[in-house]
């Protein structure tokens, strides 16, 4: 067995010993869809768009909501929590490489984020008729895209925050900023036209975006992926070069 298979079954164990990550991953947004889903409006098409909010606004929200918390959230308080208690220091005399550690903990994460689209889609589809996405290559390439993005923030928040309060401070800081001009606090329609224009260059916003286009048969825009790309490439780099174990 590899070193990281083996970091990956043991972080997997911590992982399920905690319902934090559960509720914040899968939980919280099946809360949400259920809730604005049980509404009756959400399942009535829009004269001015076409379209129903189970089928374009809602799936789009609840998947940013999953992947937001745990990025921003469940990893990087982990790995702070580890550097604080002396965890990391001591991993630091072991053959475990930093990107052995970090590899394991993303491949985790992402396990659980694509649990909480998995049963996103199914309950959705089987409780309200929520229509699947229209856009397959689409919603494929915003989701990875997405993953891959989120989570190379997560990684470098990790690299950096020394203990798990900054952590947690550091991520609420960072979540609302992301989940407002992603338009997960307020609909996109409402703000102001400078920060939907940033919230297409923000990764979260770009996924949901992304990911809202895709429900519709259009397709992600360039501008999106690119952002999500770009994202993911410097996040992950930067993770790995300036990740330290104290």
């Amino acid at each position: 067995m590899s070193a990281l298979s083996k970091v990956v079954r043991v972080e997997s164990k911590l992982m399920l010993r905690d319902i934090a990550p559960v509720i914040f991953t899968i939980v919280l947004p099946l809360v949400v869809l259920i809730a604005f889903g049980s509404i009756p409006g959400s399942r009535q098409v829009d004269p001015a768009t076409g379209y129903r909010a189970i089928d374009t606004v809602l799936p789009s929200i609840c998947l940013a909501l999953a992947l937001a918390m745990s990025a921003i959230f469940t990893l990087p308080v982990y790995m702070a929590t580890y550097r604080e208690k002396g965890v990391l220091r001591r991993l630091a005399t072991t053959p475990v490489r930093p990107i052995t550690l970090l590899g394991a903990q993303l491949i985790v994460n992402l396990a659980l984020a694509l649990v909480a689209v998995a049963l996103v889609l199914i309950v959705g589809g089987v409780a309200f008729g929520m229509a699947m996405p229209a856009n397959v290559p689409g919603f494929i390439g915003a989701i990875v895209l997405g993953l891959l993005a989120m989570y190379g923030l997560s990684l470098l928040l990790a690299a950096l925050l020394p203990n798990a309060r900054l952590a947690g401070g550091i991520g609420w800081a960072v979540f609302f900023p992301l989940g407002l001009t992603a338009g997960v606090w307020v609909p996109r329609d409402f703000l102001p036209s400078a920060l939907r224009t940033l919230g297409d260059v923000t990764p979260l916003g770009a996924f949901r975006e992304a990911i809202q286009s895709s429900w519709v048969d259009i397709g992600p825009r360039p501008i999106h992926l690119i952002t999500l790309a770009v994202t993911a490439v410097v996040t992950l780099v930067a993770a790995a070069r300036w990740f330290r174990w104290q």
